[in-house]
C-alpha cells in the first residue's frame, strides 16, 4: 500500500507541474524580444526579432520600451531580470521616425498562440511527456525490483519535464526556470546513475562514488545559482547560464570518453562486452552531439547553429536508445548497422552532390515555373538510373572490402557445399554444419531439433534447451503452413531455423544468443538461410537413401519367402551386375595380362635356352597350368560379363554360353529359338541370360541331367516366353522349395519378379525339372516410370 501511495503522489506532482507548464505557455506567447539599458538609462531593443515569434514586424532593434502592463520597463520583472521582454499585455514604446522625432506607440499582444507555437510549444512537450511517462511505466513494470530502472525512470522524466519547461522558461516564468535548471542539472545525473548501476551487472565501473560526488556538488552549487538569479539581479548572469551549458556538456564528454577508454580495452582483449559499449557510445552520441555541439556550444560565443528547442529534439534518441538497451536480452549488430551507414554515406555522396548542383542550375534559370520543374524530375531519375546501376558495381566490388563478413560469409558458402559434398549420414551433415556454424558465428552452443508439427504438445527436449520449449511450440504454431525452408523462427533464447522439413516432421536448427549479445543482423540471417536451403536437398537425399537402405537391410534379413518391391529387386540386381562388370574389367586388365606376359616369358625362356628333358617337361607342365588359369579367368570374365550381348542379341549369346557349358559338362543341350522382333531392353536380356546360366550350373552340380531343352520365343501378349526342361534326378515339390537357396532358385525368382514377370517350377523324382518363364515387354519401362 505504502508503495502504490509513492506512485500515487509522484502521478499526482508530475500532473501539477505539467499542468502549470501549460497554463504558462498558453497564457502568454512568445515574443522574442531582447532588450539592454543605455547610458540614458533606456530600455532599448538590442537584436532582430525572430520571423517566428511574436514581436517580428512589430518590434526592430532601437525602439525604446517605456512601459510593458502599465510599469515602466526598468522595473518590469523579465526586463530587470533577465534582459528580455515578455509576458506582455499591452507594450508602450518609442520609435524614432525618418525625421528624427519620436513616434509613441501602445501595442497590445495578443494572448492566443499561433499555430507554430501550438504545435512545438505545447503538443510536442505535452507528446514527449506523455511518450517518457508511458516508457517509464514499461520499465517501472518490467524491472521494478531493479535499482537501476528508477534511475532510467528518473532520467525519461527529467528530459520530458526539461523540454516541456524550457518554452515556460523562454516566457520568463520564474517557475518554469526553476524547473528547467533543475530538470537540467539532473538529467545527466541520473544517466549517470542509471549506467553506473547498470554497467555494475558486468562488472564494469564507468566512474566512481568521489567521481558521482563532485558532480553532485557542481549540479547543486549552478542550481543555487540559478535559482538565486531567479530573484535576484546579478551581473554574473549570463556567465551562470554559461556555466549550466558548459556543466550539461562536460559531463557527456566525460561520459563519451570513459566509453570509448572502455570500448578500446574490450576490442583489444576481443571481448563480447565491446558491442555492448559501442552500442552506448554511439546512442549517447547520436543523441547528445547535435545540443552539445549546434547549441550548447555554439551558445557559448554567442552563435547557437539551432536553438535549443530544435536540437532539444535530437535528445529523444537517447531514451529509446537505453530503454532498448535495458529491456532487451540482446542488441542491435551495431558494427553491422554503422557498416551499412558508412557504406550508404559513401555510395550517396555523389549523386546527391550531382543532383544538388545541377537542380541549383537548373532553378537559376529564368524558365516557366513548369519548365524547371521538368527538366528537374528529368535529370534527378536519369541520375538514380545511374546511381543504381553504379550500386550494383559498388556492391560486388566495394562492399566486400567495407564489410569482412562477407569473406567469411562467402567462403563459408563454398566451404560448406564441398564439405557436404562427403556426407554420407543425416549425424555428420549435423556435425558439418554445427562445424560451420562455430566457425563463422560467436555462438557457444547449436543444437538440432527435429519437431512433430502433429504432436507439438509431446515435444521434449534436453535439458539445456528446456527454458525455449513454450517459445519455440509457440512460434511454430503462429508458422504453421509458412514453416518452408529458411524460415527464422525468434525464440526466447536464440533463434531456430528450418533446415529440412518431411510431411510433419521439421528438422530445426536451434542457434543460443551470440556471445557479443547482439542480435543476428541481416547478413547473418541470410547466410543462415541459405546454409538452410542446402542442408535441405542433403536432409532430402539422405532419407531416400535411409529409406532405401532400410528396405535393403529388411530385405536381406527376410527368412520367408515373401514377394519383395519390384524395384528394390532390381536395383540390387542392377548394382549386382555393376560390380560383376566392374570386377570382371579389373580380372581382364590386370590378372589376366599379367598372366599371359608370364607365359610368353615362359615361353620365351624355354625356346632360346637349352635344358635337361626332365627340366623341360616341369617347365611345360607350368605352360600348361599357367594355359588353364588364363582360361579359366576369361571364363570368369565371360560369366561376369556375358560378351556381345548387347551387340549380338541374345540368340547368339545364349549360343555362346551352350557352346562353352557342353566344354565344361556331360550334357547336350537342344536350343529352340523362336522369332523374336519386340525391342528386349538391356534388363531383360541380362535377366534371361543370368538365368539360363544359373539353371545350366543348377543342371550340372545337381540335376546330374545329360540334356536339356531350352526354348526361347515371343508370345503373343507382348511378353517373352522361355521353357527349360531336363532329364535330371528330378525331387518331390516340398523339397523344391526347401531347396531353392542352396541350388539358387531363390536368385531365379527374385530376378523374374524383379521385372513383374512369372515363372513356375515342376518336378518330380525321376522326371527331371521343368521351367516356364514370362516376361512382360514392358515390365523395365514401368518400373523406370514407378
Amino acid at each position: 500500500m505504502k508503495h502504490h501511495l509513492k506512485i500515487a503522489v509522484f502521478i499526482l506532482l508530475l500532473s501539477l507541474l505539467a499542468g502549470y507548464l501549460t497554463f504558462s505557455v498558453c497564457s502568454h506567447p512568445y515574443l522574442g524580444i531582447t532588450v539592454a539599458e543605455n547610458n540614458q538609462g533606456q530600455i532599448v531593443v538590442t537584436g532582430d526579432v525572430p520571423l517566428q515569434y511574436w514581436g517580428s514586424g512589430k518590434i526592430y532593434t532601437g525602439d525604446h520600451i517605456v512601459e510593458v502592463n502599465g510599469q515602466e520597463a526598468q522595473d518590469y520583472y523579465s526586463v530587470r531580470m533577465f534582459d528580455s521582454l515578455e509576458q506582455a499585455a499591452t507594450i508602450v514604446l518609442d520609435r524614432a521616425g525618418p525625421d528624427g522625432t519620436a513616434e509613441r506607440i501602445t501595442l497590445e499582444v495578443n494572448g492566443q498562440l499561433s499555430r507554430e507555437e501550438l504545435l512545438t510549444h505545447l503538443i510536442l512537450p505535452w507528446i514527449a511527456v506523455l511518450m517518457f511517462s508511458g516508457l517509464s511505466l514499461v520499465v517501472y513494470r518490467r524491472k521494478k525490483s531493479d535499482p537501476a530502472a528508477i534511475q532510467l525512470i528518473l532520467f525519461f522524466l527529467s528530459i520530458g519535464l526539461a523540454y516541456f519547461s524550457s518554452f515556460s522558461s523562454g516566457r520568463a516564468d520564474p517557475v518554469g526556470k526553476i524547473i528547467l535548471f533543475l530538470t537540467m542539472s539532473s538529467v545527466p545525473l541520473f544517466f549517470l546513475e542509471f549506467l553506473k548501476l547498470y554497467l555494475e551487472r558486468y562488472q564494469e565501473r564507468i566512474l566512481g562514488r568521489y567521481t558521482m560526488r563532485i558532480f553532485y556538488c557542481i549540479a547543486a552549487a549552478i542550481n543555487a545559482t540559478q535559482i538565486t538569479r531567479v530573484f535576484y539581479r546579478s551581473s554574473l548572469g549570463d556567465y551562470i547560464s554559461s556555466g549550466m551549458l558548459l556543466y550539461f556538456a562536460g559531463i557527456n564528454i566525460y561520459v563519451v570518453v570513459r566509453l570509448i577508454q572502455k570500448f578500446v580495452i574490450h576490442r583489444k582483449q576481443n571481448s563480447p562486452m565491446r558491442s555492448l559499449f559501442k552500442f552506448i557510445l554511439i546512442g549517447h552520441v547520436s543523441g547528445f552531439a547535435p545540443f552539445i555541439c549546434l547549441f550548447a556550444i555554439p551558445q557559448l560565443f554567442g552563435a547557437a547553429l539551432l536553438s535549443g528547442e530544435i536540437s532539444a529534439i535530437f535528445l529523444l534518441i537517447i531514451p529509446l536508445v537505453y530503454l532498448y538497451m535495458f529491456t532487451t536480452k540482446q542488441l542491435f549488430d551495431i558494427d553491422f548497422l554503422v557498416s551499412r551507414f558508412f557504406y550508404y554515406a559513401c555510395i550517396a555522396f555523389f549523386p546527391t552532390l550531382a543532383i544538388s548542383v545541377l537542380s541549383t542550375l537548373l532553378l537559376l534559370q529564368h524558365n516557366q515555373f513548369w519548365v524547371r520543374g521538368g527538366q528537374l524530375f528529368l535529370v534527378s531519375y536519369l541520375l538514380i538510373i545511374l546511381m543504381l546501376f553504379l550500386k550494383e558495381y559498388a556492391d560486388l566490388k566495394l562492399r566486400p572490402s567495407l564489410n569482412k563478413d562477407l569473406h567469411n560469409f562467402q567462403g563459408s558458402l563454398g566451404r560448406f557445399s564441398d564439405r557436404i559434398s562427403r556426407v554420407m549420414k543425416r549425424a555428420d551433415l549435423e556435425r558439418v554444419l554445427e562445424q560451420e556454424i562455430y566457425q563463422v558465428l560467436p555462438v557457444k552452443k547449436v543444437a538440432f531439433i527435429t519437431v512433430d508439427t502433429n504432436r507439438l504438445q509431446e515435444l521434449k527436449l534436453a535439458e539445456p534447451l528446456g527454458d525455449i520449449r513454450e517459445s519455440l511450440i509457440a512460434a511454430v504454431q503462429s508458422a504453421t503452413g509458412k514453416t518452408a525452408i529458411g524460415t527464422i523462427l525468434s525464440l526466447d533464447r536464440g533463434i531456430g531455423v528450418v533446415a529440412g522439413k518431411k510431411l510433419n516432421l521439421l528438422h530445426i536448427l536451434w542457434l543460443d544468443d551470440k556471445g557479443s549479445q547482439t542480435k543476428y543482423n541481416l547478413d547473418e540471417l541470410a547466410w543462415l538461410r541459405t546454409l538452410a536451403n542446402y542442408s535441405a536437398i542433403v536432409y532430402e537425399n539422405l532419407y531416400l537413401v535411409e529409406s532405401l537402405v532400410e528396405e535393403l537391410e529388411a530385405e536381406f534379413r527376410k527368412k520367408n519367402g515373401n514377394a519383395s518391391s519390384p524395384w528394390l529387386s532390381r536395383l540390387i540386381f542392377t548394382l549386382s551386375e555393376k560390380e560383376r562388370r566392374k570386377l570382371a574389367s579389373d580380372l581382364h586388365d590386370s590378372a589376366l595380362q599379367d598372366q599371359l606376359i608370364w607365359y610368353r616369358n615362359l615361353e620365351s625362356a624355354m625356346l632360346d635356352h637349352e635344358m635337361e628333358p626332365q627340366l623341360h617337361l616341369k617347365l611345360d607342365n607350368i605352360k600348361e597350368g599357367l594355359l588353364d588359369v588364363i582360361h579359366q579367368i576369361r571364363e570368369t570374365c565371360n560369366e561376369l560379363r556375358p560378351p556381345l550381348l548387347q551387340e549380338m542379341g541374345i540368340v547368339e549369346a545364349l549360343r555362346g554360353l551352350f557352346e562353352q557349358a557342353q566344354i565344361r559338362s556331360d550334357y547336350v543341350v537342344d536350343f529352340l529359338p523362336g522369332t523374336l522382333t519386340a525391342d528386349i531392353n538391356d534388363d531383360q536380356l541380362l535377366t534371361i541370360y543370368r538365368i539360363v546360366q544359373e539353371l545350366l550350373r543348377n543342371a550340372s552340380k545337381h540335376a546330374r541331367a545329360s540334356r536339356i531343352t531350352i526354348k526361347l520365343e515371343q508370345g503373343s501378349y507382348q511378353d517373352i516366353l522361355l521353357s527349360y526342361r531336363d532329364n535330371g534326378i528330378g525331387l518331390r515339390m516340398e523339397e523344391l522349395q526347401d531347396s531353392y537357396h542352396h541350388m539358387g532358385l531363390s536368385g531365379i525368382k527374385e530376378r523374374v519378379h524383379s521385372l513383374e514377370g512369372e515363372i513356375t517350377f515342376k518336378s518330380e523324382p525321376g522326371q527331371g525339372l521343368e521351367v516356364q518363364l514370362v516376361l512382360p515387354l514392358d515390365s523395365g519401362r514401368l518400373g523406370k516410370e514407378a
